[in-house]
């Protein structure tokens, strides 16, 4: 289905009284993301990216945590991670919290990703088809809920302004942020990219990005965000890595 502009609704505020509004965009439900990594990828073993993703005692081989070979081997290199949890709501779809740790929901095929955080309220938004509408205010609690995960959002204006198009509040993400034009339903040419903000590399704000750029009246563009910051995946953590955006 071919993407196309419609009219504001819900009474969106403006980003800037003075220079104009941003409208949503119809979205397009299309095909599950291609970009992405593929959950397949991990299993019910302990998958690994690093040292980091393993046990005291082990190593990552092949993806996969295994015992280290100095001293006392560790038993449960190979052992699936569990997520810790307070209600289902900390674990993703056909899993649930019991006893503490997301377990599968006892209906068959068991999931094999409760291990796994769930993705923010925004998914799928894996591709450009499937964006997230900009809806005049900012956009929080996004994240990177697995390797490769990237997130699209598409923003109309409907007056010309200077537009900041920013990521902030970085929990554990590097982001990198690519503005594409809108071109008959889908992203035309890159306009502008920004990985960093700054390069102080001790301030983990850094890693946020920023683009700005001066917008004509009724135009419309699509971001891509993406994140660099790869051990923001260790299965240890808790929370994915994760941001806020906005436009301003």
């Amino acid at each position: 289905m071919r993407t196309r502009l419609i009219p504001l609704v819900f009474g969106l505020a403006l980003l800037s009284a003075a220079c104009g509004d941003t409208t949503l965009l119809e979205r397009d439900t299309g095909p599950a993301s291609v970009e992405a990594v593929t959950e397949s990828s991990l299993t019910t073993y302990r998958y690994c990216g690093s040292e980091l993703d393993c046990a005291d005692a082990c190593m990552c081989s092949a993806n996969q945590c295994v015992p280290d070979g100095f001293g006392p081997p560790n038993p449960d290199c190979g052992a699936p991670p569990r997520r810790e949890c307070d209600t289902g709501a900390d674990c993703r779809g056909s899993c649930i919290c019991s006893a503490g740790f997301c377990a599968p929901d006892g209906f068959s095929p068991p999931s094999p990703y409760c291990h796994l955080p769930p993705p923010d309220a925004y998914e799928d938004n894996d591709t450009a088809a499937q964006f997230t509408a900009y809806p005049g205010s900012p956009l929080t609690g996004l994240n990177f809920h697995e390797l490769g995960d990237v997130d699209w959002i598409a923003v109309y204006f409907g007056g010309a302004m200077t537009a900041k198009f920013e990521t902030y509040n970085l929990n554990g993400a590097d982001t990198f942020l690519e503005v594409y034009a809108y071109a008959n339903g889908a992203p035309g040419a890159l306009v502008a990219s920004n990985n960093d903000i700054c390069s102080v590399w001790y301030d983990w704000s850094c890693k946020a990005s920023r683009v700005t750029l001066s917008v004509p009246a009724n135009s419309a563009y699509y971001v891509r965000i993406s994140n660099l910051n790869s051990s923001g995946h260790n299965v240890y953590n808790q929370d994915p890595p994760g941001y806020d955006f906005r436009i301003y």
